[in-house]
């Protein structure tokens, strides 16, 4: 069966570089270039002499969607009905679809749980009944569409219980709670900023502005209040490097907050960090290239996050509509495939990066394919680490809560809310899990057991996992190693060759990544 894997490996890996590539993979045509952020992005790519830019194939696209916007594959249903449909704005519906989806609001309140550092136990300890009060207002905010700039506030001026005032626990969710580490924190999370790379006296200036919140904790256990202390008169330092006189008795983070949400500037600097950040999330790059720290590079495409942080504010905010300016751009629909000169369009957003699936989304999806759930544990045992079988992997609020796959595919431990924190690269390891798993083995062979493909021949049940783990069908190569591999066997048995592909696809660098 080895040999049978490493042949049809090499059939792929010929595909992927030979002209079929362009059907599989690729149109023909070139990306069409609509609004305003493609404009800027065609701008570029005209100086750096980019052009022709391919797009992608449907199957590649609708795979793309379902895993940006929902945190899963697409079924064989959803998948053939994209591809095959002639309507000419199906694209358009699709994304509109899946933003409206509670996947949408499951994929990105992980992502913002990473950034807000959501996690009960060391050194975060919010404590579980914090950890599912602020969850959940995260995912509300996602969920209603929330002002972007209005969440932030909220968050800014939160005082109160921990348990009961969701939002207090963005002073809770430090690891260091000194007005330094939290005024560290703020500048990562909501401006793009390291503090630690400004001069000492600037960073006593914003470590001033948090000075007044103060934590004391009650009867109830672990739960704790975030109250502001009556502070003297001090200098503060807002994110534009403006110094500030706060009189005592004034709330400086109100100061702080009405800079960021109500000032021209203020929200320039929170729409750049919005859209920064969130580019990162669908190219696993920023437009400045780090994502999460605006000074340390320079953009790769200055009027591109110029563009799109204008038309955050303009929309008040509308992350949803963000997503969808992202996604339904010219670079998100380029083909990842575009010649010799690939690896450079990449650098220019003119070629989609390959990048490896996030541990919990390739969790969620090899348990979907063999309805098999996943099961968790928490380092210190909590009130919540029993986590019901229906409950996907990206819907866990608590960053504690993990399991030794996540774990080996690089799930963020939310110690310190950057991007960074979260691993997707390959590595040996995982490559030797996915290989010699008995469990995995076990798990993929289930997948074909499914009511509705019992019945079918074998050859058709491998035209069905094609499309389940790739949403496309065989290719002439692949069929013609398959078929090959099929007619030397035993008629008895021929039934094992679709668990020997489900296991080959599985280990695939196709289905391990986004393309």
């Amino acid at each position: 069966m080895r040999v049978f894997a490493v042949a049809l490996f090499a059939a792929v890996m010929t595909v992927c570089h030979c002209s079929a590539a362009e059907a599989l993979y690729t149109k023909s045509r070139e990306v069409v270039i609509r609004t305003a952020a493609d404009k800027a992005l065609d701008a570029v790519w005209k100086a750096q002499k980019l052009k022709p830019v391919l797009e992608a194939s449907d199957n590649v696209l609708v795979r793309r969607l379902y895993l940006d916007l929902a945190g899963r594959l697409p079924s064989v249903e959803e998948a053939k009905s994209f591809v095959y449909s002639p309507d000419k704005d199906k694209y358009e519906k699709l994304v509109d679809k899946l933003l409206k989806q509670p996947d949408f609001v499951a994929v990105f309140g992980m992502r913002f749980g990473d950034m807000l550092r959501i996690k009960s136990e060391f050194p975060i300890n919010l404590w579980p009944n914090a950890v599912y009060v602020y969850q959940r207002r995260v995912e509300d905010f996602i969920r209603n569409n929330e002002p972007y700039h209005n969440f932030i506030r909220a968050l800014l001026l939160a005082r109160g219980s921990n348990f009961r005032e969701a939002e207090a626990n963005f002073y809770r969710a430090h690891a260091d709670r000194s007005p330094l580490g939290i005024a560290k924190n703020c500048a990562l999370t909501l401006c793009g900023i390291r503090l630690e790379k400004f001069p000492e006296k600037e960073q006593k200036l914003w470590a001033n502005i948090f000075e007044e919140i103060g934590f004391k904790s009650t009867r109830e256990w672990k739960e704790e209040i975030v109250f502001l202390k009556s502070c003297p008169a001090r200098d503060i330092m807002l994110p534009d490097g403006r110094i500030v006189k706060v009189p005592a008795g004034k709330e400086a983070r109100r100061i702080f907050a009405d800079f960021l949400t109500n000032s021209e500037k203020g929200k320039k600097m929170l729409a750049d960090a919005l859209v920064n950040r969130t580019w990162y999330w669908f190219f696993g790059s920023g437009i400045v290239p780090a994502g999460d720290d605006l000074a340390g590079a320079k953009a790769v495409n200055p009027q591109l996050l110029d563009v799109l942080s204008r038309d955050v504010v303009n929309s008040n905010f509308d992350f949803r509509k963000l997503c969808r300016t992202i996604v339904c751009s010219a670079a998100y629909r380029s083909a990842s495939f575009q010649g010799a000169d690939t690896a450079r369009k990449a650098v220019f957003f003119a070629a989609y990066p390959i990048r490896r699936l996030d541990a919990e989304i390739l969790d969620d999806i090899i348990a979907d394919l063999s309805t098999i759930p996943s099961s968790y544990a928490s380092v210190i045992p909590e009130p919540f680490t029993f986590i019901p079988a229906s409950m996907r992997t990206v819907r866990i609020a608590d960053g504690s809560i993990s399991s030794s796959f996540l774990i080996l595919f690089g799930r963020p431990s939310r110690d310190a809310g950057t991007l960074a924190e979260r691993n997707n690269t390959i590595n040996a390891k995982q490559r030797l899990f996915l290989f010699n798993s008995g469990a995995l083995y076990r798990r993929v062979c289930r997948i074909l057991r499914r009511r509705e493909y019992t019945r079918l021949p074998v050859m058709s049940k491998i035209e069905v996992l094609y499309w389940m783990f790739y949403s496309r069908s065989p290719s002439a190569a692949e069929r013609e190693i398959i078929g090959k591999r099929f007619n030397v066997l035993p008629p008895k048995k021929r039934w094992a060759l679709q668990n020997d592909i489900a296991w080959i696809l599985v280990n695939s660098a196709e289905f391990l990544h986004r393309h």
